[in-house]
């Protein structure tokens, strides 16, 4: 009889281990996008031309956000233009992250602005490798310092 209550009690703290680990990778211990995909970086790049299709959104202080999904198969850009001059373009392709070398974004699209000053944060969703899913971006305005996740 000691024996199974020595296993039971056992198999009990091994699920609740289990439980309180799986909490705080969800919320804590996982990068900062949890369970989702990422966090990518996007690299900061020289700026390109902006394409006719581009989406631009107006920021605080002069400022604006320009997304430029590419035509060329290329990855999406972000380019941030304070009192007309551009001050970064970011390149947000996902290969640039170790752990998703083989995966591609070519669409960002349904963007909203959440933050319009500094950091600049939006939610989207794009087009990926892994189908359409939803995304967040929080950007430093300052340098262009970055991190994105997506979630399906």
């Amino acid at each position: 009889m000691k024996r199974i209550l020595i296993i039971i009690a056992v198999a009990i703290f091994a699920f609740l281990g289990y439980l309180i680990y799986g909490f705080l990778s969800f919320n804590w211990l996982a990068d900062d996008c949890g369970m989702d995909d990422g966090p990518f970086i996007a690299v900061l790049v020289e700026p390109i031309k902006i394409s006719e299709s581009a989406q631009e959104f107006d920021l605080s202080e002069n400022g604006k956000l320009i997304i430029d999904n590419r035509t060329d198969s290329l990855s999406p850009i972000l380019t941030l233009k304070e009192n007309g001059q551009i001050k970064w373009t970011l390149d947000t392709d996902t290969r640039n992250t170790k752990e998703y070398a083989n995966t591609r974004i070519w669409n960002i699209r349904k963007v909203e602005l959440l933050n319009k000053s500094n950091p600049i944060e939006l939610q989207f969703f794009a087009d990926w490798t892994y189908g359409a899913e939803s995304g967040s971006m929080e950007i430093d305005r300052k340098n262009g310092e970055n991190s994105f996740c997506l979630s399906w």
